[in-house]
């Protein structure tokens, strides 16, 4: 049968689609000079505290220093910032804040105690001193208001990547971003230690490795002379990368039977992981991260957080592309939805949680803020800092994943079945819209393409699905080399397209593909059966970008099955939007029938 739907927008086709996970949707916390790790706390009033490390000028400059924020109204405002330390210096950097059952909130940051003013690196020497030195912290017992006068001192162990540094252990090389865990009745604090420093365009730390700082009484001590520390894991070696030097970045969470569980970055384009089953003594053997499916989770050396959620529900940010280097690989930002499974967490297919327009912008060093019911994500380009509300709508897609089926029929706007009536036109959502006569509004709308396909003959350049006038504008769908899928757009000034993986396509097995057109970031994702494609071994990245000058690919021309005598196209629905990643799985589960319950679609 052929089912043509009356297409259910979520607004009107001639209006511009709001879209959360634009990077400038969110509320500003701080936008000036530089800014970075900014990480929140709620405290004991209702208010939100958020510890920013900020300099007048830039990363790295010596009036760089602690501030910290208040926000009353769920982070849509901010108070002016308070000194956790003063610009005067030494430098103090990578804050992270802790708030204990007592209401009594900690920031822990890296203090050049020593104060220094270069430090030897391979080829000489750098005026950059913000990763070396102590680990230090102050304490706020009015809701992050004013801090303790006093700074106190967290002993730190020495490892062998420590004595073998050009001051042989006498300086320390270390930073933290990941922020303080409360997991049973102990706080674990996530930090990497450095072996060398290099120039900075080269990437500043030359090798790394991780530690977990260990307090077992900071819950219930006052005192703060008198808390205890202890340096994890044991040994005289930290947390190592699967492959290469770098491993750095670490931030341990809690699992529920009170194991704990480590993510950091590398240089090899992968995310490693790690499990500790007695309390950070001793950890298994890092490895790469993977989803449920068993792929590697692809990141480049950015930062990437697991934060727990409570009733074993997880969140991974990270930034879904293989590139080994720091660069502009840091747009979009991703997240996946964790489940825990017999004492491991299984990863899901990715979402989209925020994109900046500009693919030049990069957006980093997260936090998750859970309040109440819901949850938000801040991060920073380093020059401003936000916070963005997530839609509770894409999470508990990400976290039913694993078992949700339905097709979504919100903006259905055609229903093929193999062997019904020859489809009609269907009209698409236009990526851009005229005002006036000269200007144009980014529509951010999209569409999907969402197909049971059983192909023979892979011949490349054979055509599968088409919608296009004479001039070829339009879309198509066509075979490539080696089992792939192109998507073509044309909207009669530029052609605009991306191929799947190889293999997509096997001879003669069927297979689902959900080709989905998101005009939000501009991107082209691939969901074939199920998986969110990645690049695979073949290119760093499974989604390819399209032209934001795209405008209309909208003709008057039928939709076009090729190969309807072999039924070659099974079943096709055209959806009036961009879909989740987690309804094209769903759609998948739901088979070529899609008789499972329909999914409510996002507004």
């Amino acid at each position: 049968m052929v089912s043509i739907v009356s297409p259910q927008l979520p607004d009107d086709p001639q209006q511009a689609r709001a879209d959360d996970r634009l990077l400038t949707a969110g509320s500003v916390i701080q936008a000036d000079g530089y800014c970075d790790q900014p990480y929140v706390v709620v405290a004991a009033d209702g208010a939100w505290v958020c510890v920013v490390t900020s300099s007048a000028t830039h990363e790295g400059d010596p009036s760089q220093r602690v501030v910290s924020r208040r926000s009353t109204d769920q982070g849509r405002t901010w108070s002016d910032p308070v000194d956790v330390e003063p610009p005067t210096g030494p430098e103090a950097s990578w804050a992270v804040p802790l708030v204990l059952p007592t209401g009594r909130i900690y920031v822990f940051y890296t203090y050049n105690s020593a104060n220094l003013r270069e430090v030897i690196t391979n080829t000489g020497t750098s005026p950059r001193v913000d990763t070396l030195g102590d680990m230090v912290f102050r304490y706020s017992d009015d809701n992050g208001r004013t801090w303790s006068t006093d700074r106190y001192t967290v002993p730190m162990r020495t490892f062998d990547i420590d004595r073998t540094n050009p001051y042989q252990g006498q300086v320390l090389f270390w930073w933290s971003v990941g922020k303080p865990e409360i997991v049973g009745d102990a706080v674990y604090i996530g930090a990497s230690k450095v072996g060398g420093f290099r120039e900075e365009r080269l990437g500043f730390q030359r090798t790394s490795e991780g530690f977990v700082m260990c307090s077992t009484n900071i819950l219930t001590e006052p005192d703060p002379a008198r808390i205890t520390w202890t340096t994890l894991p044991d040994g005289a070696v930290g947390l190592r990368a699967p492959q290469g030097d770098v491993a750095e970045e670490h931030k341990v969470i809690g699992l529920s039977d009170g194991s704990l569980y480590c993510t950091y970055r590398t240089e090899v384009g992968v995310i490693a992981e790690a499990y500790s089953r007695d309390g950070g003594h001793n950890w298994t053997t890092p490895r790469p991260a993977t989803f449920a499916t068993g792929r590697p989770i692809r990141n480049p050396r950015a930062a990437t957080f697991a934060w727990a959620c409570g009733d074993g529900r997880y969140l991974l940010w990270f930034h879904n592309n293989g590139n080994t280097w720091f660069g502009t690989y840091r747009n979009p930002a991703w997240l996946s939805g964790g489940v825990e499974v017999d004492g491991v967490i299984r990863w899901s297919e990715p979402e989209i949680a925020v994109y900046a327009d500009d693919p030049q912008t990069s957006m980093s060093y997260p936090d998750l803020v859970h309040d109440g019911d819901r949850f938000w994500v801040t991060e920073t380009q380093k020059s401003v800092a936000r916070v963005h509300a997530l839609d509770p709508g894409l999470l508990d897609g990400l976290w039913s994943q694993h078992h949700r089926s339905g097709v979504p029929d919100d903006c259905l706007l055609l229903d093929h079945r193999a062997g019904g009536p020859v489809p009609g036109p269907v009209t698409l959502p236009r990526f851009q819209l005229r005002r006036g006569n000269w200007r144009i509004e980014d529509g951010r709308a999209g569409f999907t393409l969402d197909a049971w396909l059983t192909v023979n003959d892979l011949s490349p350049g054979r055509m599968l699905i088409e919608q296009r006038d004479p001039a070829g504008v339009g879309f198509a769908l066509s075979l490539a080399e080696r089992g792939r899928l192109r998507l073509t757009l044309n909207d009669g000034r530029r052609e605009c397209g991306w191929v799947s993986e190889q293999d997509t396509l096997t001879a003669g097995r069927r297979a689902h593909v959900a080709v989905i057109v998101d005009g939000g970031p501009k991107l082209i994702l691939f969901v074939a059966d199920g998986r969110l494609q990645d690049g695979g071994d073949e290119r760093p990245y499974g989604w390819g970008r399209f032209s934001a000058d795209l405008r209309d690919v909208t003709t008057g021309a039928d939709v076009v099955l090729h190969g309807r005598d072999r039924d070659e196209v099974e079943t096709l629905r055209i959806h009036g939007r961009a879909l989740r990643v987690s309804e094209a799985v769903a759609a998948y589960r739901a088979g070529p029938a899609g008789t499972a319950p329909h999914l409510t679609g996002r507004a």
